[in-house]
């Protein structure tokens, strides 16, 4: 249960909370950054991985916290108003979106923190032996790849939560910068087994997945159809590795 308090979220749950978090700076709108991109895009991108990782831990997103170093009006309120539209693909209310603005002093240049907070009330997911890995979505990133809102490659926060609630996948994990084989191979650390890679036609496993553009998910071979015909038409997905005991 979660209600405001004056400018506080308080929270009353006799769940486990599970919190992540990413922040972004010099990569904005602003004449000081160092990268030049659209406010919006700068949001997306911050609060995307930390959604997912809350999701791929098996926790409900409550809360999300967002601290913007820049003014409300405009830049600010492009940010916020991008964060809710992804707040609410994981399910979280807007009334449970909070964070704060610059508005005592000019800036020159974008920064931005995000915070998720999930609420766990099962055991943490693991894969089992046998399962398939599939990854949905490819690994992109900059500079090798412009990355953008609604990218066909990119997985999205929405279709994550569609599979994860299906309850077809025992695991899932975001890929970002190590890399789809690093992150397969760490799934099967996590559940005492050994990935063995299978080859994806489209999936190269060094490459950075950046802000998680893919998401792997470790399900029952007989299940993989199923797992990806959740994904929206077109985007790409194929199973990548199998997980085995250790020889």
């Amino acid at each position: 249960m979660m209600q405001r308090f004056r400018d506080l979220l308080v929270f009353e749950s006799a769940s486990r909370l599970v919190l992540a978090c990413d922040s972004i700076g010099g990569i904005g709108p602003k004449p000081a950054d160092s990268v030049s991109v659209d406010a919006r895009t700068v949001a997306h991108f911050g609060v995307r991985v930390p959604l997912l990782e809350v999701l791929c831990s098996g926790a409900r997103p409550i809360a999300l916290v967002n601290a913007l170093c820049v003014e409300r009006d405009p830049t600010g309120q492009e940010m916020i108003d991008e964060i809710e539209i992804l707040a609410a693909q994981a399910g979280i209310p807007a009334d449970a979106v909070t964070g704060s603005t610059e508005e005592n002093a000019p800036t020159s240049a974008t920064g931005l923190g995000i915070t998720v907070i999930g609420a766990l009330s099962q055991d943490l997911p693991k894969a089992q032996p046998g399962d398939v890995v599939i990854c949905a979505g490819l690994p992109i990133a900059a500079p090798d790849f412009t990355l953008y809102i609604g990218h066909p490659d990119q997985v999205t926060v929405a279709e994550v939560r569609r599979i994860l609630e299906s309850g077809l996948v025992h695991d899932a994990l975001p890929a970002g910068s190590h890399g789809v084989g690093f992150e397969t191979d760490e799934m099967a650390r996590i559940a005492g087994l050994q990935a063995r890679w299978t080859g994806g036609r489209i999936v190269d496993p060094k490459r950075s997945a950046g802000p998680a553009s893919c998401v792997l998910f470790a399900c029952a071979p007989e299940a993989t159809d199923e797992v990806i015909a959740l994904l929206d038409d077109g985007r790409p997905a194929q199973p990548v590795a199998r997980l085995t005991p250790p020889d």
